[in-house]
């Protein structure tokens, strides 16, 4: 009888993991997702004389700050866009939180400056 019992309080707490396990991946993967979208829609935008470059700072790290910052211009959705990248901070700060998750303290640095080459906006970081 009492190997039963410890079978099944084996099972019990083992599912009880695994049940957290998947959730922490599939929160996740939701924001891997959103941050590969942001990231298609960064690439897409072309600047020119009407459309000037931007950066704006992407994701949440654990002990504060941005883990990068994303070039882009005013040739997208810049509304969806940047409610996209608003979506992403809070839902990697909530997960952050939430998993107790870690990290480097390295602060990500904006540009220091932003050229439109050739259509393209290109980023000086130093």
């Amino acid at each position: 009888m009492k190997i039963v019992f410890f079978i099944l309080a084996f099972l019990v707490a083992c599912s009880g993991d695994s049940g957290e396990l998947k959730s922490q991946e599939a929160e996740k993967t939701v924001i891997d997702n959103l941050r590969v979208e942001i990231k298609a829609m960064a690439v897409l935008s072309e600047c020119s004389e009407e459309y000037m470059c931007y950066s704006v700072g992407v994701g949440a790290k654990p002990c504060g700050g941005f883990w990068e910052y994303i070039i882009y211009t005013g040739s997208i959705d810049m509304t969806d866009f940047l409610a996209k990248i608003e979506t992403l901070n809070e839902l990697e700060k909530k997960y952050n939180e939430k998993y107790m998750i870690q990290s480097d303290c390295f602060m990500a640095m904006p540009p220091s400056s932003i050229d439109c080459v050739d259509g393209k906006c290109v980023g000086t970081f130093q």
